[in-house]
């Protein structure tokens, strides 16, 4: 019987519309499956992130657990010869503040005992005594969505980062001792030693700790180390004439104590073990990933005086590399994805630990 069919060329090889079809289909395929892979790889990562905030949930509560309280968010101590002045031990350059984050007290509840254990607490993290351990880069503090580079120079390494920040509360202050005396209402401040007891609240509506994005080197609202207004940015501006080494006016009123021409720090999130706003410290003035520029008062350092330690504010939101908001670890333990659309005066609410605020469900998307 005779065959019915096309016969093949002589040379057997596809004709140039064929292999045009081909193509056609094969981009037509991989458009329709590249955003699904995207997708679930994003979905895998986002996951992580969440399991990275579990885990620091559970050494928040073993280390209450033990010593009935959180640690403190920033440890400073005035040393003797400090008379409050902003003069006071050579001109706010040689104070006795160690500065540490609660990161920093939380590492044995995280089995990093053999970086605890080499710390030397009575200097601060950003001292030469510290270096070897300040460049540890622990990889529960690193949410695999953010692409973020330690770009913080210590010695001859990077200062290892964080992409989780600590809930100051809803007011500027960081320091209780502030010259305002405004009441610093979150879980973690300077000095801080809050107890599950006492965030009457409840901790399964008040936040203890949030995702922070790591600074960008090459951000372009970056003019020579000054803000020049574009927005958003990944780094925080500083008050109009704090320069960062002896001059820190206090953050009083945002946003004019932060506009363009303003210095600008590209080093959030980018100092694990070190306890300031940008760095490791957050609070909830504004609403997650918030496009305004962040900004801090004040002078943080170990090696200042309590003068400038005091005015240390800061107006820092919490961000994400996240579609639609970012994760949020609740005092009780549990991981929450919340939205940017989030009604502020509910984010304000979770960030407070004994404001009595009534926060109804109905408004957590």
């Amino acid at each position: 019987m005779e065959k019915v069919g096309r016969l093949p060329s002589a040379s057997g090889a596809y004709s140039l519309i064929e292999l045009l079809v081909v193509i056609a289909i094969v981009g037509v395929l991989a458009g329709l499956l590249l955003p699904a892979v995207q997708s679930a790889r994003e979905a895998a990562r986002r996951m992580m992130c969440a399991n990275n905030l579990k885990q620091l949930g559970l050494a928040l509560h073993s280390y209450e657990a033990s010593l009935r309280t959180l640690p403190p968010g920033r440890m400073v101590v005035v040393s003797a010869s400090d008379n409050m002045t902003a003069t006071a031990n050579g001109n706010a350059t040689t104070g006795n503040g160690s500065c540490f984050s609660a990161f920093a007290f939380l590492l044995p509840q995280l089995e990093l005992s053999a970086v605890y254990d080499r710390i030397n607490f009575d200097v601060g993290p950003d001292t030469d005594a510290n270096i070897s351990m300040v460049i540890v880069q622990p990889s529960v503090f690193v949410c695999p969505s953010d692409s973020g580079l330690r770009s913080l120079a210590q010695g001859s390494g990077f200062a290892g980062i964080s992409n989780y920040a600590m809930n100051t509360g809803d007011t500027l202050a960081v320091s209780q001792r502030n010259p305002r005396g405004i009441p610093v209402n979150g879980i973690f401040f300077e000095n801080s030693r809050v107890r599950m007891a006492d965030i009457v609240d409840g901790t399964s509506q008040t936040i203890c700790l949030s995702e922070q994005t790591v600074s960008n080197p090459g951000d372009k609202a970056s003019s020579n180390g000054f803000w020049n207004g574009t927005t958003p940015s990944t780094g925080f501006a500083l008050t109009t004439s704090n320069n960062n080494t002896n001059v820190g006016p206090e953050l009083i009123n945002y946003p004019q104590d932060c506009i363009p021409g303003n210095r600008l720090q590209l080093t959030r999130g980018n100092r694990l073990l070190y306890g300031a706003p940008g760095h490791t410290m957050y609070n909830h003035l504004r609403p997650p990933n918030d496009s305004r520029i962040d900004c801090r008062g004040g002078l943080p350092h170990s090696q200042r005086n309590f003068y400038w330690w005091s005015r240390l504010s800061h107006n820092v939101a919490a961000h994400s590399r996240h579609v639609g908001g970012l994760h949020s670890l609740y005092c009780d333990g549990h991981v929450q994805f919340v939205t940017g659309t989030i009604d502020l005066s509910v984010w304000k609410a979770q960030g407070t630990r004994s404001q009595a605020e009534v926060v109804s469900e109905t408004l957590i998307p």
